[in-house]
């Protein structure tokens, strides 16, 4: 979900030599994503001095850093939104609309199918219904689409994206800015793990 943020923010960081990707989709099963990172954790263990972990908690993930047997950062916030948007202004977006579905350029490039394809709706085939149909009806409580563009580029391409989306949902779409400032802010704290008299702005 954050690939294109941080590998725009990791240059920032030459001190970083290794990184790995895991598979998307792992946050809609929790006890699958915290298996997934334990394993490549300890799989990195001997190579790394100290490791971030480029997720929120993810209903899963908080205090996995007790679990390993490798130093672990992982940011202090309940999902990536509040890591991309800050949970201050995450907290205010949701109560000015309830029903809010946030597109980061990942989920907008991702699109109708990324949803169908995640949520495994592509069974309902075998019931009979159309899993667009079913898609739409985990959709009815939602009424806004935001776009949260984060500086990656390519904006009217993902925004397009973005409002295909709102299109095959009825949501309204509606477009944010924000930065990777929290994303540095918390690499630049794992860094510190291995080099603690570093300023952390620098």
């Amino acid at each position: 979900m954050l690939k294109r943020e941080l590998a725009m923010v990791l240059p920032k960081f030459p001190e970083v030599t290794e990184v790995v990707w895991l598979e998307s989709a792992l946050h809609v099963d929790p006890p699958e994503l915290k298996k997934r990172a334990i394993d490549q954790i300890n799989e990195m263990k001997g190579r790394v001095d100290v490791i971030f972990l480029g997720y929120a908690y993810c209903q899963s993930l908080k205090g996995i850093e007790a679990e390993v047997d490798v130093p672990v950062v992982l940011p202090p916030y309940d999902d990536c939104l509040a890591l991309l948007l800050t949970p201050e202004r995450y907290a205010e977006e949701k109560k000015r609309e309830r029903g809010t579905f946030f597109l980061t350029p990942s989920l907008a490039e991702g699109g109708t199918e990324m949803v169908i394809r995640e949520l495994h709706l592509e069974r309902a085939r075998k019931h009979g219904r159309d899993p667009m149909d079913v898609a739409r009806m985990l959709f009815t409580n939602y009424r806004r689409g935001l776009y949260i563009d984060t500086g990656v580029g390519q904006r009217d391409y993902f925004l397009a994206k973005a409002a295909a989306f709102c299109r095959d949902f009825n949501l309204a779409l509606e477009e944010t800015v924000t930065d990777t400032a929290v994303m540095e802010k918390e690499l630049a704290r794992c860094l510190l793990q291995k080099f603690p008299h570093q300023p952390l702005d620098s």
